[in-house]
């Protein structure tokens, strides 16, 4: 394995040293940059990952490549140094902010954000610009210098495709023209993330251990857990990490699903599941894919919870008007919107704001998860202790329980007028 592979973002931190560089004046256009083995002695690397960070200098246009001459500063690069000043300029006197949206796989968590963006902004006396891209990546970055010359202050990426790709992610970030905020802790942009990193070191206080430890308190023996089959998505890859680490504390079998989210795919999860059913509960990465795995298993003849619990995460309303209810947990929207533009503002500034406390989460007690089929109304008692248990050692606040008396089931996608509002 050589370094660049060790180290996926060293490179990186290359190009933004040399772009420091560029933009103090102590390197100029025309200015020949040191051999990439030089350069590789000085900053403790491979020479392959120095020769990474020029070519992608060159993609940027900040240098140029010549054969048997060596690696150049361009005339493009005075033009970086320009941004930076008028950045500076407008980071002074901005009360607006952009947002940068992926298209892809935006569903109800999306939608909601933004609301609540919309709200803590007008809150905030703060402007939002709203653009949304194909994908977050080098080529988006364009975007955030529109932004610049908008007078926005920083960008905030509220939400990250599933299949993000997290070198492309720090591609933008290190070629923005502003700061940038983004709702979950990526590896390598702690900074920019609205949330202490720290706060995450407690891992009993995580939604993913809070649902594990829910489903063994009413005494279901195998607990899997279900999400999209990619593998860049970072908030994704620390559930997983989270549940394994708490199937192995618990000594409980590891089960995962990765589905590509198609019926064939469920179909395939629910055989593999199969020899489980009766004892197994199911821990969706969020409602979406909870509600399209209820589906699956009411058109395949399976009972929901019967043969498979279900609990879900974000509360999306069509959770309510499933067969059976949607168990489920709430993400607190108000609390990350006012974190992102609180962070965002800091960032601007050169400072940080990032927040430090868990905010509560409200736990919707309905059908899928089979408690209230156990235990009926003690069931409340029960997750009551559950979570006092969870924040006692920490003094925080309890999350508000709110358990339903639940309708008639429903079909999926049928109308109802009780739609939770958050």
């Amino acid at each position: 394995m050589n370094e660049l592979e060790a180290s996926p973002h060293k490179y990186q931190d290359i190009c933004n040293k040399i772009l420091v560089r560029i933009a103090s004046g102590e390197l100029k256009p025309g200015d020949r940059l040191p051999s990439v083995r030089a350069l590789g002695e000085e900053y403790g690397c491979n020479y392959h990952t120095v020769r990474h960070a020029f070519e992608e200098l060159a993609a940027q246009g900040y240098v140029e490549l010549k054969r048997g001459s060596g690696t150049f500063i361009t005339e493009s690069a005075g033009d970086f140094k320009k941004q930076k000043a008028d950045t500076e300029k407008v980071l002074q006197a901005t009360d607006k902010i952009g947002i940068l949206l992926p298209l892809k796989q935006w569903g109800h968590y999306v939608t909601r954000l933004i609301d609540h963006l919309h709200q803590s902004a007008e809150e905030m006396k703060i402007k939002l610009d709203i653009r949304t891209v194909s994908a977050i990546d080098i080529h988006s970055a364009e975007l955030a210098r529109d932004f610049a010359d908008q007078g926005c202050c920083a960008v905030i990426l509220p939400w990250l495709g599933e299949d993000q790709n997290l070198t492309h992610l720090h591609d933008f970030v290190r070629a923005s023209a502003l700061p940038v905020a983004v709702a979950n802790p990526v590896s390598g942009l702690e900074a920019c993330c609205y949330l202490d990193p720290n706060v995450d070191a407690d891992l009993t206080h995580s939604t993913t251990y809070l649902q594990c430890r829910y489903f063994k308190e009413i005494g279901y023996k195998r607990i899997a857990l279900l999400g999209p089959d990619t593998i860049g998505a970072d908030y994704w890859q620390r559930n997983l990490m989270l549940y394994s680490h708490w199937c192995d504390l618990e000594e409980f079998p590891s089960l995962v699903g990765m589905v590509d989210r198609s019926p064939q795919d469920y179909e395939r999860i629910i055989t593999y599941w199969k020899p489980h059913m009766g004892e197994l509960a199911v821990i969706a990465y969020h409602d979406e894919i909870a509600l399209e795995f209820m589906q699956v298993c009411e058109q395949k003849g399976y009972s929901v919870p019967g043969d498979f619990a279900v609990l879900g995460h974000n509360n999306n309303p069509l959770g309510l008007r499933s067969n059976p209810p949607l168990s489920t947990l709430l993400c607190p929207y108000k609390h990350v919107s006012n974190g992102l533009l609180g962070h965002a503002v800091a960032l601007s500034k050169g400072s940080s704001k990032q927040l430090c406390g868990h905010e509560p989460q409200d736990f919707f007690i309905r059908e899928s998860c089979g408690g209230r089929m156990k235990y009926g109304d003690q069931i409340e008692d029960i997750v009551s202790a559950l979570l006092a248990q969870t924040h006692e050692p920490k003094a925080i606040p309890l999350p508000a329980l709110k358990t339903e008396k639940c309708p008639p089931a429903r079909r999926l996608g049928s109308s109802s007028p009780n739609v939770p509002t958050d």
